[in-house]
Formats: structure tokens, sequence, C-alpha cells
């Protein structure tokens, strides 16, 4: 499994062997997760993977599409990134996070940033995540990966590399799919919606997602220095079911270009990126057609310059997005062709000022202009319930970070950084109009938000050396500006589809959010070791009564969660057994009308190895079958049903693999 790092250094007269088990390399503020973590879950996408990392919480819709929350933020207050370059969902109650269009085959490594650290990237109000998928290597080489599972899951993949010292070339394909999970008592997950979003009996025990992937990469060295990689990455999903909504996706293509130049400290990428997402309620008993047809574009260039101890960096790009949405036989422009256009200049620095010290410190300049297309706005619903008619907006800001490291003597290290981060609204907070028929409230963005600035400061430690690593983090967030949903009262009468007199919108308050992660391992002989780790957030956000904001909580933030393991690994070979556990969490937002979650805990056990090119890794999740839900399964508005999605049943899976 290649996961144990042997270290041969003297302890004690008795002892010889230091051995450290490197779940996560921490490299200053980024956490490495690797190929071989994915791989050993039971995860169906990059999102429920990363759920296993302290302080990352998973956001579940369905059988697949997870989204990420960092320390309590929300997925728009994280960035996604692949390679360095971002891509942008179509939905606008995000079926399709960024994350989800990428498949495990192409992943080399994820790296997360959590917290205001990254001025590197836009928006990172909360946290990064960017994904570095596998690159050509020396020779000919190839990976066969085939994972099979419970409820019929299906992911075969294929990976082909060669590589000589001026030319390079990979192409990979994969397949996924499965049918809707069971979960601890018994039922499907499309057996819990109900009413006019119930599945019709057809669809109860069909296909919960069909994806094939492929991609491709090209390398050529053009002269000594100057280095050009070409990259492409096309995913098409069908029939992708979503029961905490109303409505599923039949069709979910996604297209990312990257172009990149290197040459003596200097980098620049020019990438394209495109998601054409389509969702309807034909699978549900409901009499009410329901369609959203909806694109998003990204045009960008990033580029870098490295001058030891100094990079300096320009990071721009466009992003374009559009939504239609039918009810009935009326459609409407819910999301009015709108662009988000960025130009952001950065510097960062990471200088050693002592043999014990280091310091990393960086700053970044964004002006961002948002603009809805005047023509397919409904500015009559900006002006019945904000007053006004306004369809774009300027935004220039700047955003930072110092950090220090210290180091007083060999294993232990203390962190203590402040970072100030901003994100600006998006298209759907600030323009977004759905004009709902009869009495039911309608949905509006808010023209008149203004951007979210989280100022953070993180304390840490960690120890690596002997018979134990651990490492423990603290972290206090103010967020002037907050972006909340909320329920807003009609302000002026005019003449809308329904008789509504209150929608739902986006609102601007001041929140806090504090907590921390802690994880340790220790190895108890050679061969066995007893890993732990605990996350914990609390969110809290100022009340405003003419507002409708009466509850201190902010929604969606996840309660205490813990894990503990019991480890086998020789390096070659490995067994596992795990609890992993959350509590209750009681801290709800009842203005929106979130509801508790009990606290839970399951069992998982796990094993593989390696034989020669072949590996091998098996596992069943959910041993005892508990019928559990967490926190983040119940989306409210616009297309939410009001159905928790509760968490798989036992599960069983299988993944083998060939490398040459």
């Amino acid at each position: 499994m290649k996961k144990l790092l042997l270290v041969l250094a003297p302890l004690s007269l008795s002892a010889s062997q230091e051995i450290l088990l490197e779940e996560v390399e921490v490299k200053a503020k980024r956490e490495i997760y690797t190929e071989n973590q994915v791989r050993e879950s039971f995860s169906e996408d990059p999102g429920e993977a990363l759920s296993q990392m302290e302080g990352v919480w998973k956001l579940r819709k369905g059988g697949i599409a997870n989204d990420v929350v960092i320390r309590g933020f929300s997925p728009k207050n994280v960035t996604i990134l692949f390679d360095d370059v971002r891509i942008y969902g179509a939905c606008p109650n995000r079926m399709d996070p960024p994350i989800f269009h990428i498949d495990f085959a192409e992943v080399k490594s994820i790296e997360v940033v959590k917290g205001a650290f990254d001025v590197r990237n836009y928006g990172s109000l909360g946290g990064t995540v960017n994904i570095k998928t596998e690159e050509p290597k020396m020779g000919f080489h190839g990976k066969i990966n085939v994972g099979v599972g419970s409820f019929s899951y299906f992911n075969p993949s294929l990976r082909l590399s060669y590589g000589t010292p001026s030319f390079s070339i990979l192409g990979g394909y994969s397949y996924r799919y499965s049918k809707p999970y069971k979960t601890g008592e018994g039922k499907r997950f499309t057996e819990y919606p109900t009413g006019p979003d119930a599945y019709k009996d057809e669809w109860k025990d069909s296909t919960a997602y069909r994806i094939n992937t492929f991609w491709g990469k090209l390398g050529f060295k053009v002269s000594r220095d100057l280095k050009v990689k070409l990259s492409y990455t096309g995913q098409r999903a069908r029939d992708v079911l979503y029961p905490y909504l109303k409505m599923d996706s039949p069709k979910d293509d996604a297209d990312r270009l990257l172009v990149n130049l290197s040459s003596k400290g200097f980098e620049v990428s020019l990438y394209y990126t495109f998601v054409d997402h389509d969702m309807d309620n034909t699978k549900r008993v409901s009499t009410m057609f329901m369609r959203t047809l909806a694109e998003s574009k990204t045009y960008g260039v990033k580029a870098l310059y490295r001058l030891k101890p100094f990079i300096i960096g320009l990071d721009a790009f466009r992003w374009n997005w559009d939504a239609t949405t039918t009810l009935g036989t009326r459609t409407q422009n819910t999301i009015p062709d709108v662009d988000l256009t960025n130009v952001g200049i950065f510097g960062e620095v990471k200088k050693k000022l002592s043999k014990s010290l280091k310091f990393v410190g960086g700053l970044r300049v964004d002006t961002t202009e948002t603009s809805a297309d005047e023509g397919k706005a409904n500015t009559d619903l900006y002006w019945a319930y904000h007053s006004t008619r306004d369809t774009s907006e300027r935004d220039t800001y700047p955003s930072g970070n110092l950090q220090l490291f210290y180091s007083p003597f060999k294993g232990l290290e203390m962190f203590a950084g402040v970072g100030y981060s901003v994100r600006v609204p998006d298209a759907q907070e600030r323009y977004f109009a759905l004009d709902r028929p009869m009495t039911k409230p309608d949905w509006v963005g808010n023209p008149n938000l203004k951007p979210s600035k989280n100022t953070e400061f993180d304390l840490g430690l960690s120890w690596k050396g002997g018979l134990l690593n651990a490492q423990v983090t603290l972290f206090y967030s103010f967020v002037k500006d907050y972006i909340t949903v909320h329920e807003k009262d009609l302000e002026n009468s005019v003449t809308l589809w329904g008789s509504a007199t209150k929608a739902k919108s986006y609102a601007n308050v001041d929140a806090t959010f504090f907590g921390g992660e802690a994880s340790a391992t220790l190895a108890l002989t050679q061969t066995l070791f007893l890993e732990g780790g605990l996350s914990y957030v609390r969110g809290k956000k100022d009340t405003n009564p003419a507002l409708n904001i009466n509850d201190e909580d902010v929604a969606e933030v996840p309660p205490l969660k813990g894990r503990l393991a019991l480890r086998y690994d020789t390096g070659t070979y490995f067994a596992q057994v795990e609890t992993l556990a959350q509590a209750t969490q009681n801290k709800v937002d009842s203005d929106l009308g979130e509801e508790k979650t009990s606290g839970w805990a399951i069992v998982n056990l796990k094993a593989g190895g390696e034989y020669k090119n072949f590996k091998l890794i098996a596992g069943v999740e959910n041993l005892f079958d508990k019928f559990y839900y967490e926190h983040l399964s119940y989306l409210r508005d616009p297309f939410a049903t009001g159905t928790k999605i509760p968490e798989p049943g036992r599960s069983f899976y299988l993944n083998v693999s060939y490398v040459f």
C-alpha cells in the first residue's frame, strides 16, 4: 500500500526504529490527500472521499455528486480547482458541484487549504480544494482498475501513458454506474420523497447514475527551457437521481480544456471549461412539469513567476452562467445570462528567518464585475423585494495572510496565522429570479448584496517523531457580510404570476465560525497503528428581525465528528477496523425550518495487499447496517422536497488494479 514511511533512527538504548504513518502530508497550510487514500474507501466521488479528512464534511444529495463543506463554510465559500484552474457547475441547486466533474482515475492527489490562507486563487473565503491529475511518466506505463460493490456499483477504468525527454502522451477512460443504494432500514433512497415529489414506481430501482469520462494529455519540450502541455477531459453523466430535490438530471455534460506553458520559473495556463446541465421532474409523480436548462462557461488565464523566495502572479477569468426554468407551460430566465469577470494580481513569499523560524506571507488585489443581461433579468422581482432594478456591480478589494512556523527542536512545529479573504456574491445570489405560481414563496436574488469578508486567526501544533504523529489546530473566523438565505417580505407592489407576499432571498449578516481539528497516529508496534481524529465547528450569526432573521445559528453547520481506527500495515498488505461517529446537531437555523439531527456511530472494515503489479482492496462500510442521517443531507429551497436522505446501509466493495 506504500503508506508507510520507515525512518531508521535510534530512540533509546532499547529502540532502533522510528515509524511514521503519513496519512496526510502537511506542507505549510496545504494538506495533501493521496490517490491511495481515495481508493481505500467506498467513496463514489472525491467529495465523499474528502469527508474522511478532519475539518471537512460532505453534503449529500443522492448516490453521487457530494459537495464539500470546510470548517462549516458552505460549498459556495470553498474554491474547487483542477490542476490550479477552475470549473463551475451549472445547476442552481448544485446538483453538479465542481468537484463532481472529475473521475477518481484522473486523480493523483488532492490539496486542501483550510481557511483564509490562499492568495493564489479568487474567492477562497473558507478554503481551497485543488485536485492534481496524473501526469505521463518516462517510458510506457498503464493502470487498469476495476471497482465493484453493493447496489450494482461498477467502475472500470484504464489509463495509458508514454513519455520521452521531449514528448509525452497520456489517455484514459472511466465508467461509473450504480443503482440507488439501500439504507439501514432496507429501503432505496428513492423511497423517501413523498407526495408529488415521490418517484414513479419504475424509477425506484433504476439507474442512480451512469457516467462516462475520458481524458488525454500531450506534452512537448519545444526548446531547452520551454515546455508545453495540452490536456482535455470530457464527462458525460446520465440519469443522475437527486431525491432531496424536486428534479433529477437526465443529462450533465462537462468539458475541461487546458494549455500550460512553462519556462525557467515562469508558468502560464490558459483554460476553458463548459458545463451543460439538464434537470426535470419526469421521474416523479407530480402533475406540474418542471425543467431547468443551465449552462456554465469559464474562460481564464493564470500566470506565475517564481523568483525564490517570491511568487508573483495573475489570475483572470470570466464565468458566464445562464439558466431557464419551466414551471407548467411558463419558462423564466432564472439566471439571466450573467457574466462574472475577475482580474486579480498576487504575490507570495516563503522565507526562513532562522534555523527554527519560517515566514509565509501573501497579498492579493482583485476587481470583479458582475453583470446580468438586462433583456433577460426579471427586474420586477428585484424591485418587488429589494427596491432596485440594478443588473451590474463592480467590487475591488484586497486579501492576504501572514503565517509563522516555529520549530524549537526537531519534530515539534508551532503555527500561528492571520488571513483575510473575500468572496463576491455569485450570479444566483444577486440575480436569480423565479416567480412562483399561486401563493408559494418566490425565489429572488439580491442585487444589493455586498461581498463577504473573512478575517481568520489560526493556531496550530504538530509533533512528528518517535512513535507518535499528532496535529491540533484551533481557528476563529469573523465574517463581515456573510451571505445567508432568509425569508424576505414584499416591499413594492408589482404584477407577478403568483400572489406571494414573501420570497426566499439572500441577505448580508455578520457571522463567526470557531472550532478546531485534531488527529494522531500512534505506532503500537512496528506494524500496528492506532489512529484517531476529531473535528468541531460552531457557527453563529447576528440576528435581524426586520429581515426575518431571528435565529443566531448558521444554517447547515455540521456537528462534532470523530474517528478511531486500528490498522495493521506492513507496507505490502494491511487490515483496518475503524469507527466513525458524529454528535447530535441541535444548533440549527429554525428560521429556515432546519431540524435537529441525531448522533450516530458506525463501524467499517477494510483490508488489502499488493503482489507484483497487482493491488487489491476489499471492505465493508457500515458493518452493522446502521440507519442514520448526516446533518448535511437536507436542502431547503428553491427546488427542495424537504426530504432528508439517509446514509447507505451495509455496503461491500472491491477494488482491483494492475499497474505496469
